[in-house]
């Protein structure tokens, strides 16, 4: 459910757990943001968040003059209601697709897309190498991350349990492209949940999801039973 940790030996502590702190010996890696896409798979956010603000696209560039169609999403009602999303509300194939439309802009991706950039090298960056979770990390779409803000609370509970970043009034770049601008992207203002639609080569913090089935995690059980001793 939303909030549990994850642990990088394939266990995970229940968001009603977290209370109890992390057992010793254990590293948490991630926290579940999100269950709302069926089929048993559940978005995890990166404990880590960009150590400074980065740019959608750098100002003049390929990524920063084109309108990636295939990566918008449209969306309906407002920040006090709760926003829907139709169109493109998956963001992990997003980098993907802007690759496709501009193969050389983005071989060089900490130049030209220092955002996507961030979800590239987070494995590394966060201690993940050689592990079973370094990869597959990305900047999230505008709906997904609307999920992460409408659970905020439980997700900085679990956030602070495992020692991961503080989520704040921030505004977080999503991976989508506005539709009303070649030069516009989408982001969350995380102190009241709206979502704006601003210059590409704007600074904004980012933060990182990945999807994980839930057959892959056990549940790590806490063992509550106390020892009788003689007096």
């Amino acid at each position: 459910v939303v909030g549990d940790v994850l642990l990088t030996d394939g266990t995970r502590i229940k968001a009603e757990n977290v209370q109890y702190g992390l057992p010793s010996g254990k590293n948490a890696f991630a926290v579940i943001v999100s269950t709302s896409y069926g089929g048993g798979v559940g978005k995890a956010v990166g404990l880590q968040r960009s150590a400074s603000t980065l740019v959608w696209a750098q100002d003049g560039t390929t990524g920063y003059n084109t309108n990636f169609t295939g990566i918008q999403a449209t969306r309906s009602g407002d920040n006090s209601s709760g926003y829907t999303f139709s169109g493109d509300i998956d963001g992990s194939d997003n980098w993907e697709y802007i690759c496709s439309i501009d193969p050389e802009g983005t071989k060089d991706a900490a130049t030209n897309y220092p955002a996507f950039n961030f979800a590239l090298t987070y494995g590394t960056q966060a201690g993940l190498t050689d592990t079973d979770y370094e990869n597959g990390w990305y900047v999230p779409s505008i709906a997904e991350l609307c999920e992460v803000y409408k659970n905020k609370e439980e997700i900085q509970t679990s956030l602070d349990a495992a020692q991961g970043f503080t989520i704040g009034t921030n505004s977080y770049w999503s991976s989508s492209q506005s539709s009303s601008s070649n030069n516009n992207a989408s982001q969350v203002y995380c102190n009241d949940g709206y979502v704006g639609y601003n210059r590409k080569y704007f600074d904004y913090n980012v933060f990182v999801l990945q999807a994980f089935n839930a057959e892959q995690f056990n549940n790590y059980e806490y063992t509550t039973e106390i020892s009788s001793v003689e007096i």
